[in-house]
């Protein structure tokens, strides 16, 4: 499975629970892909400031102390509104951010390993149309 991201794609993955950022980390290793890892919603957006280019997607827990992943989604998108945002939750109610209205991809907790690349890969590499 490590050969399943050759574009060696970075992933910035948020959450203030340690068990969840190794967990996460780890199937995203598996997958081949780079991984930067902040313990709050402030320390994600320090992390994504310092590389808001190289960074191709930001997966973000949404109740976060300091600042919530949807704030921190909304901040990201200020800096760069093409920004891929997924939002990960274990509460039930839809996710939207609040300035624009656009609805971000919601991954609700748990999940498993293969689940979470699973998302991580359609939100990186969407289908394109066919002519």
């Amino acid at each position: 499975m490590a050969d399943a991201n050759p574009r060696g794609d970075l992933i910035l993955v948020v959450d203030d629970e340690p068990i969840v950022l190794r967990s996460v980390t780890a199937a995203l290793a598996m997958a081949g892909y780079r991984v930067m890892v902040a313990e709050n919603g402030v320390a994600g957006l320090d992390a994504f400031m310092s590389a808001p280019y190289e960074i191709n997607l930001v997966l973000a827990d949404v109740v976060m102390p300091f600042m919530s992943g949807t704030e921190l989604a909304e901040r990201i998108r200020e800096i760069r509104p093409s920004a891929k945002i997924i939002l990960m939750s274990g509460y039930s109610e839809a996710v939207i951010l609040r300035k624009n209205g656009v609805k971000l991809p919601l991954l609700r907790k748990p999940f498993l390993p293969e689940d979470l690349v699973r998302v991580i890969r359609a939100n990186l590499n969407p289908p394109t149309a066919k002519a």
